[in-house]
């Protein structure tokens, strides 16, 4: 009888253990396959990334030259046209209506070409022709530089905040970084402008914390926030929700944190506002001053 119950009490631990290494087991291949879905969805990207940006810098070669010539004709031409108006005789009205019509079809064509002209600055960016330079760098003073440039902007819609706790600095080129915060630092403000919840200011959070291998920004605004089946995209090249844009600006950042052996995550939701964290390693794969490869 002592024995029956000694071997049923052993069958029920065995069973238990099992039982407990069994769900660690599945948690462990749980969490496995995870992280390789997660590095073969960032090895993608890269990959389409490295492919696009090729014929990027093809695109944008090809189309500088001419648009160059484009640019300074349509300038002359609309000097000329003002200068027409300015000493045509007075007993010319169908003369004045022409000009009337000329001139804004003059300065619209102008709009156009320098909008190309963006967007070609913008293909030349994320094709990463030039070189990089990457030196020991005060996070902090990066973020308040790239505030300073577009303050004049946000200031009348939005409150910010500013809790910069990291105390390291690290390897990185500072105006690449200052690229990327503002990029996002304008999509915050963008994502503002379009919420349908905010009657005055909005909010934009700018934190920096650290732990012993990485530095983080965190960059949190409470603007409408981004629908769950765009946010899967919104690195892709050339993707913007927006009707102005080139939808560059967040491929860019992508890549120049991905340079920089770092990581960009975002969280968001529809009315509930955005936040991109920006993972930078304390410790760079590269010696310092050590002057990069293009990606190309």
């Amino acid at each position: 009888m002592v024995i029956t119950i000694v071997l049923i009490v052993s069958i029920c631990v065995f069973i238990g253990y099992a039982f407990m290494v069994n769900r660690r087991l599945g948690k462990t291949i749980h969490e496995k396959v995870k992280l390789i879905k997660e590095t073969e969805a960032q090895l993608i990207q890269m990959e389409k990334m490295a492919s696009i940006g090729t014929l990027a810098a093809g695109i944008a070669h090809e189309i500088n030259n001419p648009l160059g010539f484009l640019i300074s004709n349509l300038e002359s031409l609309r000097d000329y046209v003002k200068s027409f108006a300015r000493e045509l005789p007075a007993e010319s009205p169908h003369a004045k209506t022409i000009l009337e019509d000329f001139l804004p079809m003059t300065e619209e064509s102008l709009e156009g070409a320098l909008r190309i002209k963006k967007i070609v600055s913008d293909l030349r960016t994320f094709s990463r022709q030039n070189e990089t330079e990457k030196v020991l760098t005060d996070i902090h003073q990066v973020l308040d530089s790239t505030l300073s440039i577009i303050w004049n902007e946000i200031k009348y819609k939005v409150s910010l905040t500013k809790e910069y706790q990291a105390q390291s600095e690290i390897l990185a080129d500072a105006t690449q970084l200052s690229q990327v915060f503002l990029n996002i630092l304008l999509n915050a403000s963008q994502a503002i402008d379009s919420s349908q919840t905010i009657t005055e200011k909005g909010t934009i959070n700018l934190s920096t914390r650290e732990d012993q291998n990485n530095l983080f920004v965190i960059i949190k605004d409470n603007g409408c926030g981004i629908p769950k089946e765009v946010l899967p995209k919104i690195f892709d090249p050339f993707f913007s929700t927006k009707k102005k844009g080139s939808g560059l600006g967040l491929s860019v950042s992508y890549n120049i944190i991905k340079q920089h052996h770092g990581d960009i995550n975002v969280d968001s939701s529809p009315g509930q506002g955005t936040t991109f964290t920006i993972q930078l390693p304390k410790r760079s794969k590269e010696t310092k001053n050590e002057k990069n490869t293009p990606f190309l």
